[in-house]
């Protein structure tokens, strides 16, 4: 309703009132579709507001969508012609992306969303950030802004030294006929904890593995490249069967090897915004700045003692990068294409000559957990402090994920609490692969159930794209400030606000279409029902939820929507009679407005990377 709204705001701004003291509000449904109190004119027309309100009336009567007005109390409420606008708009909306713009005009976006460490699997709190980066970039992809979208790999942490440790010295085999991110870090990882913990003096190795792997150009560095290259195309066929797709993925080991950090911290030290404390650690003086410098220690570790650098010493040097900060670039090649055709690149040491320009972003993104947020604010604080402005570097933080008891006890895990947490030194985690393949056993039941005569190949076929949609819609239609219990049941329910359900609604719009002879959106029709104007209110609201969802970064809402949006259809479809309407206007009429809602929940599923079935 956005654009009526803007239409009436222009014509009370002849009056010369200025836009913001016009405020709308939502009244209950006998006093009309929207309502403007009039009370907050009267100081500057010197009218009462009965008297404002009369006189805007007449001036809003001639926009076309308007059907009647009244006068109550100091408020012009004001009723729609819904089939004035179904007329007018539903093709516009459905057909043109009518209301859809450019969200951050002439602007570089980076969205950077996984980031997971390559020694394991993606277990469901790592899907969550790709559901919530991925969805976000769907959304700036929808509206045309420019974007890049990466991943950070960090091939030169602890985690991925662990892994080492377990090949090297330990005699775990490299062969195996488990998915070897699953096996790394099912297996190796888990044990070589263990380990260090029955034997302390193992840390060593750890620690000898971090800085070979660091300074490079040795058989423990190659070693570890090949291994983190295979755990790395691993989770990436996890990903790419959810449809997450990237541009680039920018490597730890290249930030050092192509000296970024070294850059950076001349920078920093050229701005007098480090210094070496009493035991010889480089620290960011974050006291600078208001934010911190109440805090007890403000100031932040960059370096060790040792002279090793703390990861958020090359998250800031990497951030430098992004925001053009730093002139120098990094050398890529392609690394692999992907199932959607496009090529992936990675940074590299040689590199090729000629290869897309990935950083100098107005605007980065990063979806990274809540438990990191102090690290973030201190690579923001950096950015600022070295270039002496605000940076819009966004920390996009989010909760973490669990599972309900119920189905932690479907992976084994056996738990007196209600909620199960993750811990991978403990051993509990729930990778993404087996989440979907519980989904996708317990969906071909149901399908098996209701279509007798299918196909085992159709039923798998349908069964994946339902365990893809209900995953990707339970990391994303709530709220990322919100911890997740996800429930392997509940996903699946045809009752809640679910995929499953979403997908249902989308099978009845689908098949009365199918059925249909033609879509015609002209149509002359006299009066609609209840059902029917719901209907055609709740697409209209596409655009500005779509709009507020992608200014405020907040896929949720469009979750929410298509939600309401089904709830609605399907009263609809209870209620309203479409293919075997007698009245041939009627029945053209309700034909549109099912294919608008088809068309609207696949511009939502498109967004959420939900995927379209035909049966269920």
């Amino acid at each position: 309703m956005e654009f009526l709204k803007k239409e009436i705001a222009s014509k009370v701004e002849k009056f010369g009132i200025k836009k913001d003291l016009i405020k709308f509000e939502i009244p209950k449904e006998e006093f009309g579709d929207l309502a403007l109190p009039c009370f907050q004119f009267s100081k500057l027309l010197k009218k009462n507001p009965n008297k404002i309100a009369k006189e805007i009336s007449k001036e809003i009567e001639e926009i076309e969508s308007i059907k009647k007005t009244e006068v109550v109390s100091g408020y012009l409420n004001i009723f729609f012609d819904w089939i004035k606008i179904a007329k007018k708009f539903l093709p516009k909306i459905v057909e043109e992306n009518f209301g859809i713009s450019q969200v951050f005009k002439n602007k570089k976006i980076m969205i950077e969303h996984t980031s997971v460490n390559p020694n394991k699997a993606l277990h469901i709190g790592h899907i969550r950030n790709a559901c919530l980066g991925d969805s976000l970039a769907r959304i700036f992809q929808f509206t045309n802004d420019s974007l890049v979208i990466a991943n950070y790999i960090d091939d030169t942490g602890a985690q991925v030294a662990d892994i080492i440790v377990g090949f090297e010295y330990l005699g775990f085999p490299l062969k195996t006929n488990k998915k070897f991110d699953a096996y790394c870090g099912n297996d190796v990882y888990v044990k070589v904890n263990k380990l260090y913990q029955e034997n302390p003096s193992l840390l060593e190795k750890r620690k000898e593995v971090l800085k070979l792997i660091e300074e490079g150009n040795n058989e423990i560095a190659e070693f570890a490249k090949e291994i983190v290259t295979k755990i790395l195309l691993s989770q990436l066929e996890t990903l790419w069967r959810l449809k997450i797709f990237y541009d680039v993925l920018n490597k730890e080991s290249d930030i050092i090897k192509q000296k970024f950090w070294q850059i950076a911290v001349e920078m920093l030290k050229s701005k007098n915004l480090v210094y070496y404390d009493e035991q010889n650690r480089l620290k960011l003086k974050l006291s600078l700045l208001e934010e911190f410098k109440n805090l007890e220690n403000p100031d932040i570790t960059l370096v060790r003692s040792d002279g090793t650098t703390l990861y958020v010493a090359k998250d800031i040097a990497y951030a430098m990068w992004k925001h053009g900060l730093i002139e120098k670039d990094f050398n890529y090649e392609i690394f692999v294409k992907q199932p959607n055709g496009k090529n992936l690149w990675m940074t590299s040491e040689k590199g090729v000559k000629d290869h897309p320009i990935f950083n100098k972003v107005d605007i980065s993104i990063n979806v990274i957990d809540k438990r990191q947020s102090y690290e973030q604010n201190s690579v923001k604080a950096a950015l600022e402090l070295i270039s002496g402005k605000k940076i819009d570097y966004i920390h996009y933080d989010y909760e973490v994920v669990a599972l309900s008891k119920e189905s932690a006890k479907q992976f084994g895990i056996e738990s007196e609490k209600e909620i199960v947490h993750m811990s991978g030194r403990k051993g509990i985690f729930f990778n993404v692969d087996d989440v979907l393949e519980k989904l996708k056993e317990k969906a071909k039941k149901e399908i098996r159930k209701r279509n007798e005569n299918l196909e085992e190949k159709e039923i798998e076929e349908i069964a994946e794209k339902i365990a893809v949609s209900c995953l990707r819609y339970e990391m994303v239609k709530v709220s990322k400030d919100k911890m997740i219990v996800f429930d392997l049941e509940k996903a699946l329910s045809l009752e809640e606000n679910t995929a499953a359900y979403l997908l249902y609604s989308y099978v009845r719009a689908n098949s009365i279409l199918k059925k249909a002879e033609k879509i015609e959106k002209e149509f002359e029709i006299k009066e609609i029902c209840d059902h029917e104007r719901m209907l055609i209110k709740k697409v209209v609201e596409f655009p500005s939820v779509f709009m507020r969802a992608a200014k405020e970064l907040k896929p949720h809402l469009i979750a929410l929507y298509l939600f309401d949006l089904s709830k609605i259809f399907n009263k609809f479809y209870e209620f309203c009679s479409v293919l075997n309407e007698k009245d041939e206007e009627i029945k053209k009429f309700r034909i549109y407005l099912v294919y608008s809602f088809l068309k609207i929940l696949e511009k939502g599923f498109y967004v959420l990377g939900l995927e379209k079935v035909e049966r269920m």
